[in-house]
């Protein structure tokens, strides 16, 4: 040993020009060219000292005798061109960006003009912030050769295999003292190592990162999983891309629905069954739950709460009132229908209602929105012969994956007084008496969006919604880059007649296939589950069916 002591080193020019390396220690000082004659008169042999550490490494005598070399260069000054005096590692960020961001010393890597590396130096860094103890007399794990694998051969991991991570101990993560050493993607600290979290034994990542506490299938902590939204908030208890967002489908809410006005799901403690077929008298649950749509309306009263209505032997007969207040949600299972002679759906003015999953026919108007807030999810609404099959009076409706119109002789698809109303993925068509859609205040802040809008009437099937806002449709008539189908054939759906719009197969304009265009907030299933293709900007199907 030099002195038996530790020494920080320092980069030094020779009177030639070339730089070495000296460490400061008592033949060896920092005060530059004045002590060139003193260090002439002690050693020149010193002025090509090899091999330094960022960190205090104590030096073997073997090697130290070896790379105590002669050395005819003379005097040696520091070098303020190279990195190890100008600043380190900043010194290179600054000067090369993320080209050459790190700083080596020149004695264990190849040398560079002024020390800045593309890589990270290795070797003689490897006992960096480990114990004396800890550590070999140079670089490595003590076996002889520049690699941390105790095998001494000069490559592998010690297990026969051709990968590891140089740290002498055979596994495919590097060692660790804490979880906070690990990388996003071996997250865990177990037993030493870091490890993929799926593969940890006696560490979690809810034991580790509270704000991260499930694991994904790539191994790394994460929000939440669409498997596994155990750790979501309930003001967002959905999951998308591993992060907890407000949910947009009734199915991200198990057991109840989607409020989609403030993204939480309705309570749990407030769900009815509504079931037909069942035997009365029945108390609202599960097990046994009422026979009619009226006894759980009743149920609810005056407060907030979600239906789940059975498909039943028969149609329901009821109506559905939802008044000012009141937020609920009607959640078909199985394609219940609903046929009544009158309104069928009435919602008031300061009312929210959820519709999804059911059949609404027969009524003079399927349903009437007087003001409140609707959405409609995967409904099919036709052959209500009054003034339509959705009339908005006021207030706002969302439909999505739905077909609404109507047969011969019935009034509009979407008859809108006032208010606003948004057509997403949904297909609108009318017989000879009615435009598909009929705007009669110019339907400004209105939506059609990826749906197919037709109608057999001979005069344009939008009329009067020259405010709306109408792209990645389908349309009959010509209408800005949405696609222009001509007039319409009944053949194109599996039967017109009687209200189902479902595309025939091998028999629609083949345009209606990539004329809409999907978005992240678009639903990822079509009106029967089929899934979308749930790539940002990807062509799809226009209208509810993508078959």
């Amino acid at each position: 040993m030099v002195s038996g002591s530790l020494f920080e080193p320092s980069v030094w020019i020779n009177r030639s020009g070339s730089a070495v390396t000296c460490p400061i220690d008592d033949t060896h000082d920092a005060r530059g060219v004045d002590a060139c004659e003193e260090l002439d008169r002690k050693s020149a042999a010193l002025d090509t000292w090899g091999v330094t550490s960022r960190q205090a490494i104590v030096l073997g005598l073997g090697f130290v005798v070896g790379a105590l070399l002669p050395s005819t260069s003379g005097c040696v000054e520091p070098n303020p061109d190279h990195c190890y005096n100008a600043g380190g590692d900043s010194y290179c960020k600054d000067q090369y960006g993320d080209a050459k961001p790190y700083c080596s010393d020149n004695s264990c890597v190849t040398p560079t003009v002024d020390g800045c590396m593309e890589e990270e130096p290795t070797g003689c860094w490897y006992c960096n912030g480990k114990d004396e103890d800890e550590c070999s007399e140079v670089a490595g794990d003590g076996d002889g050769d520049p690699t941390g694998d105790g095998d001494g051969e000069p490559t592998g991991d010690g297990d026969g295999e051709a990968t590891g991570d140089g740290d002498g101990d055979g596994d495919t993560g590097p060692m660790c003292m804490g979880s906070d050493e690990c990388s996003v993607e071996m997250p865990l600290c177990d037993d030493g190592t870091c490890v993929a979290c799926g593969d940890a034994t006696t560490v979690s990542c809810g034991d580790e990162y509270p704000a991260t506490p499930v694991c994904d299938a790539g191994g790394a902590c994460v929000e939440c999983t669409t498997d596994d939204v155990s750790a979501c908030p309930a003001e967002t208890p959905a999951c998308q891309a591993n992060v907890c967002v407000p949910c947009t489908e009734h199915s991200q809410c198990p057991g109840s629905a989607c409020n989609m006005s403030t993204g939480a799901c309705m309570p749990l403690n407030s769900v009815w069954w509504v079931d037909n077929s069942a035997m009365e008298p029945g108390d609202g649950s599960e097990q046994s739950p009422f026979t009619s749509i009226a006894l759980g309306m009743a149920q609810i009263g005056a407060g907030n709460g979600t239906l789940i209505v059975a498909e039943g032997m028969q149609d329901y007969t009821s109506s559905i009132s939802v008044n000012p207040g009141q937020t609920v949600a009607v959640i078909g299972d199985g394609g219940a229908t609903i046929d009544f002679g009158g309104q069928v759906v009435l919602v008031n003015n300061g009312a929210v209602a959820f519709l999804s999953g059911l059949k609404i026919i027969g009524g003079s108007t399927g349903v009437s929105v007087m003001g409140g807030d609707v959405w409609l999810d995967q409904m099919v609404v036709v052959d209500n012969p009054g003034s339509g099959s959705l009339v908005v009076t006021g207030g706002t409706v969302v439909a999505r994956n739905s077909l609404i119109g109507g047969l011969p002789n019935t009034g509009a698809g979407i008859l809108l007084n006032q208010g606003t109303f948004s057509a997403i993925y949904t297909t609108i068509a009318t017989g000879f008496d009615a435009p598909a859609i009929q705007c009669l205040s110019g339907g400004a802040g209105s939506i059609v969006r990826n749906s197919i809008v037709v109608s057999r009437l001979a005069t344009p099937e939008i009329l009067g919604c020259e405010n709306a806002e109408v792209t990645g449709s389908a349309l009959e008539m010509s209408l800005g880059e949405n696609q222009a189908l001509g007039d319409m054939s009944t053949s194109w759906f599996v039967s017109f007649n009687s209200g189902d719009f479902h595309l025939n197969p091998n028999m629609f304009p083949q345009a209606i296939e990539t004329a809409a265009t999907w978005t992240l907030a678009d639903p990822g299933v079509d009106i029967d589950g089929d899934p979308r293709p749930t790539m940002e900007g990807a062509a799809d199907f226009a209208g509810a069916d993508r078959l």
